[in-house]
Parts: structure tokens; C-alpha cells; sequence
């Protein structure tokens, strides 16, 4: 009978953890009464690293709810949001939520469908091994999910503890799709995490750099005329670049007929025969060139402001619609929806220390609303 008490009451300590914090202290001080009286309880043993962890733990803000409720899924996606980090809590986090201990086992074995649940691990002090593989995947996950890649992922990546082999492995499969001219975007911002972690330049950073720069600039005059003067110039920068430029060769061959460029202005390029090919390959995309000015105006002058962030964002003009959410912002400073998108821009362009700072003005304006009971406006 003492025994069957004995451990009833074990469980109802255990039943009031999830309540409040007041709860918490309360258990806390019952466990160290029941300690004094029965030193050599084992069940006291386990009850007083979760009693301990649940304490420490609960001391962060962001995480105190889902830590009280035992709440795995809900814990994760809060440690996601959190700025704070701590080094001394990855212990505490185990002994509350042994999943992820077992989470952690099986990504450094090469499970990469854990990465979600272990990614933002490193606030609390893991260092994380990361396993032989996971930049191939990266890569070519990366390709067709550009959301992958957010701050949690480069911290998580820059605390590993192997972080200059996985700079390295990025480098080399990206050098492997160097020919696929569709992807220079995303092997772009690849090439730039690489860096992040090891700090180490290389040719294809700078190559992809001068190519994504030349495409800005040609699309800067797709509804204007090209001089003489500046279409030398584009063709001398498109011949000195070593890479794949098919596209680039078409917009700029697009824009010297429309300008009426003629015969011996055109000598930095191919024959016209070559010329005329280019162009069949890519009519779709020359004609693409010619609609999207027409419906920039359209969006400029006719949408609303929120419509523009949305089409600027889905055309993947980050800076543009960083610029109109920050116009936005200045008439309602605490509208969250709008800060989380700002944020997620600012990590599209690698501006990850501003994307932090956003993230942490929405994390306090998400604890004002929570304390004055005020939803954000849709």
C-alpha cells in the first residue's frame, strides 16, 4: 500500500506540472520535501530531472507555455521564433523531450527529414555533427524549395562543428550544375551560405555575382532604348563573363534590334545567324520581358500598396518589395503579418542580421497582443 501511494503520488506531482509556474514551484518545493523524508526514492530521481529541466527551461519566455504543456511540436516551433539563445539547455531539453534527443541520433546518421525538428537546436547549445550527404541534399532540395534556406538553417550550419566541410561540399555540387542557367539564383545564394560559413571566396560566387548583376541591369532597360555606347558596354561585360549566358545573349540581342542597333555595333556577339537562333530558342522569354514591364506599370500605378508586395514578392524582386513593406510599416509600426514577411525578405537577400532584428520586433509585438487580448488586423 505505501508503495502504490508512493507512486500515485508521483504521478499527481506530475499531472501539475503543466499548469503554470506557480504549479511548477509549488512541485519543486513539495519534491524537496519528499526528499528529506524519502532519500532513496528512485522515482524522486527521474521526477527531479524533469521537475529541473521543466525550471530552467520555463525561465525563457518564448518557450515557457509549450514547456509547461509537454508540448514537443509546439516547443520546436517556438524555439524556431526565439531570438535568445542559451548554451546550457540542450540537457534540459533532452530530458523534457527525448524525441529529440533520438531526432538529434538519427539526423547525424543522415536522416534529413529531422532537420525541421533539430534546426533550431543551436540556441540551446547543440553543436550539431553534420552528416556526409546533407550538402548534396541541400543543394538539390534547395532548388525546388527556396524556403529552405532561412537564418535557423545558417546558424544551425555555422555552430556545426564540421561547417568548413559543408562549405566545401556546397562548393562542389554547385560547380556541378554550373551549366544549368535557370538555377543561378538559388546556386547564388548557395554559393553566398558556403561563404557564410567558412568565410572563403571563390571564382563561381563571383562569377554568379557578375551574371545576376548583368541580368539586373539588362532588365532595367526593358522598356527603354539602348545607346550605342551602353550596348558596347553590356557586351563587352556578357563576353567577359565565363559562364552559360544564353539568356543573357537574347535579352541583349532583343534590346539591340528594338533600339535599332545595327551591323558593326554588334561585333562583341555572334554572327546573326547564331543571333537569329538565340532568339527562336527564347522567344517565350523574350516576349515574357516585353509583359512584365507592361505589368510593373500596371502594379505601380493602379494596386494597392499590399498587392504590390505580394506581385513584387512573387517575382522574387526582394528589394523592391522590402522598400514597400518598410513604406507600409511607417503608417502601422505593429502590424506582425507584414513584419514576418519583411523578415522572410531580408532572408532571400542574405540580410540576415536585419531579418533577425524583424524577428524580434514581432516576437515582442506578439507578446503585446497576447497581454492585451488585441488580434493584428488581417
Amino acid at each position: 500500500m505505501k508503495k502504490f501511494l508512493l507512486v500515485l503520488s508521483f504521478f499527481l506531482i506530475v499531472s501539475v506540472l503543466a499548469q503554470s509556474l506557480e504549479d511548477l514551484e509549488k512541485s519543486w518545493l513539495e519534491l524537496l520535501q519528499r526528499v528529506v523524508r524519502e532519500p532513496d526514492s528512485d522515482e524522486l530521481v527521474e521526477l527531479g530531472r524533469k521537475l529541473s529541466a521543466k525550471r530552467r527551461l520555463a525561465q525563457l519566455e518564448t518557450l515557457k507555455d509549450s514547456v509547461l504543456e509537454e508540448n514537443l511540436d509546439k516547443f520546436v516551433a517556438n524555439l524556431s521564433e526565439m531570438s535568445e539563445t542559451r548554451d546550457d539547455l540542450l540537457d534540459e531539453c533532452f530530458v523534457l523531450f527525448p524525441k529529440l534527443k533520438a531526432d538529434v541520433a538519427s539526423f547525424e546518421r543522415g536522416d534529413n527529414s529531422k532537420l525541421n525538428s533539430v534546426c533550431a537546436l543551436w540556441k540551446l547549445g547543440y553543436k550539431p555533427v553534420v552528416p556526409q550527404g546533407f550538402a548534396a541534399w541541400l543543394v538539390q532540395t534547395f532548388l525546388s524549395d527556396p524556403f529552405l534556406i532561412d537564418w535557423n538553417l545558417v546558424f544551425f550550419l555555422k555552430n556545426s562543428s564540421n561547417k568548413d566541410v559543408i562549405a566545401k561540399q556546397i562548393r562542389q555540387e554547385c560547380e556541378k550544375l554550373k551549366d544549368k542557367e535557370k538555377d543561378y539564383p538559388a546556386l547564388y545564394r548557395l554559393m553566398v551560405l558556403a561563404k557564410q560559413l567558412d568565410g572563403a571566396d571563390s571564382q563561381l560566387e563571383s562569377e554568379l555575382s557578375r551574371y545576376i548583376e548583368l541580368m539586373t541591369s539588362l532588365e532595367r532597360y526593358s522598356s527603354e532604348r539602348l545607346s550605342n555606347e551602353e550596348f558596347e558596354k553590356f557586351s563587352r561585360a556578357l563576353n567577359n563573363l565565363n559562364l552559360k549566358k544564353d539568356n543573357l545573349k537574347a535579352i541583349l540581342s532583343h534590346l539591340a534590334e528594338r533600339s535599332g542597333i545595327q551591323g558593326s555595333s554588334r561585333k562583341g556577339l555572334e554572327n546573326r545567324k547564331n543571333l537569329q537562333k538565340l532568339m527562336t530558342r527564347w522567344r517565350f522569354r523574350i516576349d515574357l520581358m516585353i509583359l512584365v514591364p507592361s505589368a510593373f506599370f500596371l502594379t505601380f500605378f493602379l494596386l494597392p500598396r499590399r498587392w504590390k508586395i505580394s506581385f513584387f514578392a512573387f517575382f522574387k524582386a526582394y528589394k523592391i518589395a522590402i522598400k514597400l513593406s518598410q513604406k507600409e510599416l511607417s503608417k502601422d509600426p505593429t502590424d506582425i503579418r507584414l513584419r514576418t514577411l519583411l523578415a522572410m525578405f531580408y532572408e532571400r537577400i542574405g540580410e540576415n542580421e536585419k531579418a533577425f532584428q524583424e524577428y524580434k520586433i514581432v516576437r515582442d509585438l506578439s507578446r503585446m497582443v497576447k497581454k492585451d487580448r488585441i488580434f493584428p488586423r488581417a
